[in-house]
């Protein structure tokens, strides 16, 4: 019961989260497009030449955008000479065409005649690039504040359900019970004995892979989203390097996403489900170690478990910290093409006598793992990773 309240836990904090992100994205985007772009073009205009020209049309376009209201459009086009060719444009002003006020688009208009003479702004590199009225759309205000309170909300939620989903995330890299990871020393921390019987135990996942599944789509979502809004400003400048920069980490906000699709693929993998004989471990222990498949085992064509002891060291480097991973112990349990020995099985597991117990410290730790892969063809194989915890060797002459 309480594991299917942890997966509707980390569904709901994932669907959050996508909301979350997508506010954040639109308002983002809306900002970008109501306000930076438009203001950041109003600023190189200041630099630009005033040029004569000679009004064509004039027209205020209604374009209906809901049942109720309209857009509405001044649209005057104008003829500019620059280094001796014609051009023209139909900019008014900068940022939105646009206003749901039908009297502001009426009086920007009316401000001209055809075939009037006026003076309009070109820039000098560009000489298509011109604008007939130097200022900001005056009715995008209200547009842009609904923006601004999307991207503020989707702030908000992202914020609480990151917070949310690691503690999912966490909750599902609970391998032992509480008793276990008792604090037994001041400057790190070692796992004690639980005092329980000494009973079999089911070990579970370190990672849940609807959480690791959500954490890529999260990564690959937000990644892509915000290297494209970027983009967006490269592309309107024309600036060739900043894009040859910006494709190289869209390439890597993609990759999230196909890892994202195959995580999501091995959800539906058979799951498996270890047991050990022995709830306390020391090194040199002797367990008994038991699997079976939730689902169909009979996908599997190959299985490999592994048990491993992991050393995982931190120091400073400069002014940047870097991590060392490395295991100092690897001993194969079970390498199977065999069906019925797949499906379910035991082994009996021997801990050497002289190895490092489980271990954690602000620079360093030791911990031990065992990995179960499955080879299954044409899909995504099981990449699944179960801690154990080694407890500390018991001091000569107690007997626990």
């Amino acid at each position: 019961m309480s594991r299917n309240k942890g997966n509707g836990s980390t569904v709901s904090t994932a669907i959050g989260f996508l909301i979350a992100n997508a506010l954040l994205i639109v308002g983002l985007y809306g900002v970008y497009t109501l306000w930076f772009q438009p203001y950041h073009q109003f600023q190189k205009s200041e630099s630009w030449d005033s040029v004569s020209c000679t009004v064509t049309k004039i027209t205020v376009e209604d374009t209906p955008h809901t049942a109720d209201s309209a857009v509405y459009t001044p649209s005057v086009e104008y003829a500019y000479q620059r280094n001796g060719r014609e051009y023209s444009s139909e900019r008014f002003w900068f940022g939105a065409k646009g206003t749901s006020d039908k009297n502001i688009a009426t009086q920007a208009a009316g401000a001209f005649q055809a075939n009037g003479l006026y003076e309009c702004l070109v820039s000098p590199l560009s000489p298509s690039d011109a604008v007939l009225v130097r200022k900001l759309n005056p009715a995008a205000g209200s547009t842009l504040r609904n923006y601004m309170i999307a991207a503020g909300i989707g702030a908000i939620m992202w914020l609480g359900h990151a917070a949310g989903f690691m503690m999912t995330l966490m909750r599902g890299t609970a391998t032992m019970s509480e008793k276990n990871l008792k604090l037994a020393m001041a400057n790190g921390t070692c796992p004690v004995e639980s005092g329980e019987p000494d009973e079999p135990l089911v070990i579970q996942a370190a990672e849940t892979r609807v959480a690791v599944a959500v954490g890529l789509w999260i990564a690959g979502i937000c990644w892509t989203g915000i290297v494209s809004l970027i983009g967006l400003a490269v592309v309107q400048n024309k600036d060739w390097f900043p894009m040859l920069i910006l494709s190289v980490f869209l390439l890597v906000g993609i990759a999230l996403l196909v890892f994202a699709f195959y995580s999501t693929l091995q959800i539906f993998n058979p799951r498996p489900i270890l047991a050990c004989s022995q709830r306390d471990l020391y090194p040199g222990s002797e367990f008994e170690l038991s699997w079976m498949f939730r689902g169909d085992a009979k996908k599997i064509k190959h299985l490999e478990i592994v048990l491993e002891g992991i050393e995982k060291v931190s120091y400073r480097q400069g002014t940047s910290t870097r991590t060392e991973e490395k295991p100092f112990f690897r001993q194969s349990v079970v390498d199977s093409p065999t069906p019925d020995f797949i499906a379910q099985g035991f082994e009996l597991v021997s801990i050497p006598v002289a190895t490092m117990h489980s271990f954690k410290s602000s620079n360093n730790s030791f911990t031990w793992q065992i990995r179960v892969l499955g080879k299954i063809a044409f899909w995504p194989d099981i990449r699944d990773r179960f801690e154990i915890v080694l407890l500390a060797p018991k001091p000569d002459g107690l007997d626990g």
